[in-house]
């Protein structure tokens, strides 16, 4: 009998032991076993990329990825994130969420991004994207790799004012003036080709006489202040006078503070600086050529180490008139800073490239910009 017994409490000892261990287990739950994260291709590597809003509907970049295994069967949605380099995707932008195994992004949609996101037009950022594979609150996510890239957004420009005039090649044709384009804020510009000693007026809208800007009894052919005309009713004021030989000038109005200036772009410009062949003598800088009213090109060797490049309006000699860059300026785009004489201040050089090797500079004196690309 005391056998019995002995046999009846090792059993119940046993069984309690399991139901405490069945208790323990359904607390912690199933044990979920992940298999592969998705694998994260780019149609081109990574690099630095300048955007065009010429380019806007064109393709950037494609993404695909492999199928991503969470150890089960599921529905899985992919999200394709986007944030800066560095930041461990702590600030995440979602750029979709598909259950496809691709994404396309146009230069447009990632540019559209960027400006919604207060990034700045023409400044190179660093960027990382990765695909993010979830199947909702049951399990974690898998990431993929990171994809890494620098970028230089563009800004959208407000609609331009216009140029006219017998000092033009368009005449006092108001249905097919000169576009000026947008600089920044009240400051549109062009270069256009002038006839000597006749008159220039900027309008608002193409086929209207107003709003206008003319200038007063001071205006002068290189500069002045701009007198406005918002309707009919107003009194029409004086025209620009045009420089006294012909040629082509960048004009640029101030809408703002209301003035204007009209200087000479020549029919040749030089590159020189540490980058070039020819190091920093103005009189050997090598020659651009001209491909339009404003634009002009040049292929050639630059190198890395030794500084950069600025543009120069002749090769006499002289530092002035010439153009550099601001602060923003990149190795592959940036904004023209034009120094008219000695007295002005001194611009930055426009950088060096990444590397050494054979380049095309091309510079439009229209958007006042220069562009540089490896060939």
């Amino acid at each position: 009998m005391k056998q019995m017994k002995n046999i009846k409490y090792i059993f119940l000892f046993i069984v309690g032991i399991f139901l405490i261990t069945s208790c323990e287990d359904e607390a912690v739950g199933p044990i979920i076993s992940y298999g592969d994260a998705p694998v994260l291709t780019s149609s081109q590597p990574g690099g630095t990329f300048l955007l065009t809003q010429e380019d806007a509907a064109s393709t950037l970049f494609t993404f695909t990825w492999t199928k991503a295994d969470f150890g089960f069967p599921a529905a899985i949605s992919y999200i394709v994130q986007m944030d800066e380099a560095g930041n461990n995707f702590a600030s995440a932008t979602e750029l979709t969420t598909t259950s496809d195994m691709s994404y396309t992004v146009t230069v447009g949609d990632l540019n559209g991004t960027l400006t919604a996101l207060e990034f700045e037009a023409g400044v190179q950022t660093g960027l990382e994207i990765r695909v993010v594979a979830s199947v909702g609150t049951s399990a974690q996510t898998l990431n993929s790799g990171t994809f890494e890239f620098d970028v230089i957004p563009y800004s959208v420009k407000l609609p331009p004012i216009y140029l006219l005039g017998s000092a033009t090649d368009i005449g006092w044709d108001n249905l097919n003036a000169l576009p000026a384009p947008f600089m920044s804020n009240g400051i549109y510009g062009l270069v256009a080709h002038l006839k000597a000693n006749e008159w220039i007026k900027f309008i608002h809208t193409l086929g209207q006489w107003t709003p206008q800007w003319g200038t007063d009894a001071n205006g002068t052919n290189t500069g002045g202040n701009l007198v406005y005309r918002p309707t009919e009713d107003v009194d029409d004021p004086s025209s620009i006078p045009s420089p006294d030989v012909e040629g082509d000038y960048r004009v640029v109005a101030d809408i703002i503070n209301l003035t204007y200036v009209v200087y000479p772009i020549p029919e040749v410009v030089y590159l020189v600086g540490g980058a070039t062949t020819v190091g920093w003598t103005p009189t050997n800088g090598i020659p651009f050529t001209k491909d339009g009213v404003g634009q002009y090109s040049l292929t050639t060797d630059l190198s890395t180490g030794n500084g950069g490049m600025k543009i120069m309006a002749s090769n006499s000699g002289a530092w002035a008139p010439q153009w550099g860059t601001n602060a923003k300026g990149t190795t592959l785009f940036g904004t023209l800073e034009y120094r008219a004489a000695d007295g002005d201040p001194d611009p930055a050089e426009i950088p060096e490239p990444t590397s050494a090797g054979t380049y095309k500079i091309t510079i439009d004196f229209t958007e006042n910009t220069y562009k540089i690309e490896k060939q």
